[in-house]
Formats: C-alpha cells, sequence, structure tokens
C-alpha cells in the first residue's frame, strides 16, 4: 500500500493520464475525478485538464524538475517515483516543490504477476501505467479507474506493449478501468493557458537553477538523483 496522504482521503475516483492525445471531449471528465495522476513530463497538463495531484516518474535521475511541464510541477501536491530512495531521489526543487513517495518495486512486480497471462515468459518490463494500475487495482478496490491517453505504444523496446494492451482491454471488459478515448479534435492550451506556461517555465527554470546549481552544487545533485550509481 503507498503511503500517501492524497490516498488516505479514500477517492471515489482517480483520473490516469497518460501522455497520449487526450480529445476536447474527454478533457473536462480529467478535472471531475477526486485524484488525478499524470505521469513523467505531464506534458498535456493545461491542455487535456487543468488539475494534476499527483506526478508519476519512472525514475528520478531521468526526469529532473527542470524536465516537467512547469504548470503540473506548480500545481502537483506529491511526486512518486516508481523506483527505491537508493536508485534516485528527486532533485532539490522538486523536494521544494511536492511531497515525494517512492514506490519500490511492489508496483511493478504486481503488474508482471498480472501480466504472466498475455506475456507467459515475461520478456518485457511492465511500463509505470501497468505498475500503478496494478498497484491500485489491488489497494483501492472501491475506486473508480479512469484512463485517458493511453496508446499502448512507444519507442522503448523494454516493454511489452501489445500485452499490456491486452490485459488492459481484458480490464475495460470487466469493467475494472473506465477508458476515456471520443474522436475529435484535441484538447489543446487556449490563449491564457499558454500565458501561465510561459510564466510558470521561467519561473522553475530560474528555481531550478537556483536549487541544483546555487543553494547546492551540481555535483551534490548529481550524486542526489543517482542514489547508489552516481559513481558509475
Amino acid at each position: 500500500m503507498i503511503s500517501s496522504s492524497l490516498l488516505a482521503r479514500q477517492p471515489k475516483s482517480i483520473a490516469i493520464v497518460g501522455n497520449g492525445p487526450v480529445s476536447a471531449l474527454d478533457a473536462p471528465k480529467i478535472d471531475e475525478a477526486d485524484l488525478v495522476l499524470r505521469f513523467n513530463g505531464a506534458r498535456a497538463c493545461g491542455a487535456a485538464g487543468q488539475r494534476v495531484d499527483i506526478l508519476l516518474l519512472n525514475r528520478a535521475r531521468v526526469y529532473m524538475s527542470k524536465r516537467i511541464n512547469p504548470v503540473a510541477l506548480h500545481r502537483a501536491e506529491e511526486v512518486w517515483v516508481n523506483d527505491t530512495e537508493k536508485n534516485g531521489q528527486v532533485d532539490w526543487l522538486f523536494d521544494r516543490e511536492c511531497k515525494a513517495c517512492y514506490l519500490g518495486l511492489e508496483a511493478t512486480e504486481k503488474a508482471r504477476k498480472r501480466l504472466q497471462k498475455y506475456d507467459p515468459f515475461l520478456k518485457s518490463n511492465p511500463t509505470t501505467g501497468a505498475a500503478i494500475v496494478a498497484e491500485f487495482l489491488d489497494s483501492l478496490t472501491d475506486t473508480e479507474l479512469h484512463l485517458f491517453g493511453f496508446t499502448h505504444q512507444g519507442r522503448q523496446h523494454t516493454h511489452d506493449w501489445d500485452a499490456e494492451k491486452r490485459w488492459f482491454a481484458d480490464l475495460i471488459t470487466e469493467r475494472a478501468l473506465v477508458s476515456h478515448s471520443s474522436s475529435g479534435p484535441l484538447a489543446r492550451r487556449n490563449l491564457a493557458g499558454h500565458a501561465t506556461y510561459c510564466a510558470r517555465f521561467l519561473e522553475k527554470r530560474t528555481k531550478h537553477y537556483v536549487f541544483n546549481r546555487v543553494l547546492h552544487s551540481g555535483e551534490a545533485t548529481k550524486r542526489r538523483i543517482f542514489g547508489v550509481d552516481a559513481s558509475a
């Protein structure tokens, strides 16, 4: 079970927002959920819905704060890392902006067990999306899980996209997941949204430099985010 003050509120619904396209028809439904979770750079935040409560990163060392949508970084209450803390912590600015939570390897192992039916040789690593869905199915049995922006495709060859797609399709058929994939124009930022993005970009990039280069040296930041592999 993930130790999170947000989950302690016992949400009735969670919007799990991938980084794939989201239609303008579906975008407003994201903000209606009790909790909104987005992944990694969360590039659609501010276009496909305005809210984000949780940012879920696959690795702290890959997604430093400067790689995150600055609007999402400003709005998120918590940042979760799908890894152990000893393998790297979020950088100093992230630590100031959001409460950090390290999921360890349990969620990934839960996904691997559920995917065995579809990938019997366990040739691949589950995606972070598959890991969090497996975790929520196990620990939040009374919570509706709504999916947005999941395409089950990508450039990473370490994931079995087809196996995950078939697993998710079965979950949707069983009504364990609700998928939102309406056709039509994609959600986009309006003029005010672009202005907000630009303002937050300047603010967060400045703070990133201050926290990760001035208040703490670049070497100290590197040791923090690379964890036990810092010397490699």
